[in-house]
């Protein structure tokens, strides 16, 4: 104990504490700041470890690398500042992805959905915290990056790829516009990992005699299941549905909300063509007037869970009641989303307008429906030839043409 009163003098900026710690204290944003250093402040040891701990903060504050939080991780004080460069990047990642999420105009970056906030949480506490997070910001480099790709990569698509380093890059522009780092040492750099599937092997739409067998069943599932293949509607989507969004005199339905798996909740749309206003077919309005009775007198949402009665909770409770129907009427079993592209199937299969699909289901654009589905659209062998009948200038001697075109 009393070896301390010595040391007090021979280390500027360090104090004792307890039996069990040092008090250290330096100036940080014009204010007086102490933190305990735990130690045994009976070695002379632990005070100079301390000492050296107080002339690396000061010199840190003076090049604005001085991060709090990494310093004092335990310390209630370390809420109070933004991570600076010298922050983790574990730290640093989910304080950018609170920014991100109010959005950033400078950026060009809007406000994010729910789901992608959420979504993000999980990418940087499962990947990208394992791979960066005891790099601090302004050390990170474009070969940290190429190295973990060369790895990950082995398992993944490059899609998938992007997609996870997207809340890294986005986290270090956000640095940049903070004036932490000077330039995002990631801009402009792509990774590779596996070549992209087809992506026509995940579509595996039911055919009319397994939907016919499906809603055979004629149980209130079955109602969720002939809305869902004459829609197209996410089951995401289709949960979250209240009858306040169906208009009966209009014959629509106004889609404006998901429920999202990640935290059990209704949460907004992820894209702006996903909100829409669906017009409904016949088949589609009977499902809703058969569904009436078990949903409507609670005015909520119109379709829950048979068995308790309230709301969906996400897609596998879902997937497990599918799962039973299939088996009972006795046909293959892939998951309900196979629902959505059923009804994309079926009605590009008729000749319905490409155009008018893609609004219904909630593409951004046609080019993408036709993309996708492009198997599935009929392939006359008279395609372009109706205007002939409006517009021709040929005389009768064309007449046996246009009539069989007429017949068709």
């Amino acid at each position: 104990m009393g070896g301390k009163h010595i040391w007090k003098a021979k280390y500027n900026g360090v104090n004792y504490q307890s039996q069990s710690a040092l008090r250290i204290n330096f100036t940080y944003q014009g204010k007086q700041r102490f933190e305990k250093i735990k130690c045994d402040p009976n070695q002379e040891k632990s005070w100079q470890i301390a000492a050296e701990a107080v002339y690396d903060i000061k010199r840190e504050i003076r090049d604005g690398t001085f991060d709090y939080k990494r310093w004092f991780p335990e310390s209630k004080k370390a809420q109070k500042y933004a991570p600076s460069g010298g922050a983790f990047l574990k730290d640093y990642l989910l304080y950018a992805n609170e920014v991100r999420l109010a959005g950033i105009p400078k950026l060009n970056k809007t406000p994010l959905a729910q789901a992608t906030y959420v979504t993000n949480i999980r990418t940087i506490k499962r990947v990208l915290t394992p791979a960066f997070g005891n790099i601090c910001v302004d050390e990170i480099n474009a070969d940290d990056v190429y190295k973990w790709a060369d790895h990950y990569g082995k398992k993944v698509q490059s899609s998938t790829l992007a997609n996870i380093l997207s809340p890294l890059k986005v986290s270090l522009d956000i640095a940049v516009l903070e004036g932490k780092i000077k330039d995002n040492p990631l801009k402009g750099i792509t990774v590779y990992g596996l070549p992209k599937t087809n992506k026509l092997d995940k579509h595996d739409p039911f055919n009319k005699e397994e939907i016919k067998a499906l809603l055979s069943y004629g149980d209130e599932f079955s109602n969720y299941l002939r809305f869902a293949i004459f829609t197209g509607l996410r089951p995401s989507e289709q949960i979250a549905l209240t009858w306040q969004d169906y208009s009966e005199t209009m014959k629509t339905i106004r889609v404006d909300k998901g429920f999202s798996d990640d935290d059990y909740e209704v949460s907004d749309l992820k894209t702006p063509a996903a909100y829409r206003v669906i017009h409904l077919s016949p088949t589609a309005i009977y499902a809703l007037d058969c569904q009436k009775k078990h949903t409507r007198p609670q005015n909520a949402e119109i379709f829950v869970n048979p068995y308790t009665k309230e709301m969906w909770t996400g897609s596998t409770p879902i997937r497990q009641r599918f799962r039973l129907l299939c088996k009972h009427v006795g046909i293959r079993y892939r998951k309900p989303y196979q629902t959505r592209h059923t009804y994309a199937t079926i009605n590009l299969s008729v000749g319905e307008n490409p155009a008018f699909i893609s609004q219904q289901m909630g593409h951004t654009d046609v080019g993408f429906t036709l993309k996708t589905y492009a198997s599935y659209i009929p392939n006359k062998s008279n395609a372009g030839w109706k205007a002939d009948t409006a517009f021709t200038d040929l005389d009768t001697k064309t007449q046996k043409l246009l009539e069989f075109v007429k017949k068709d």
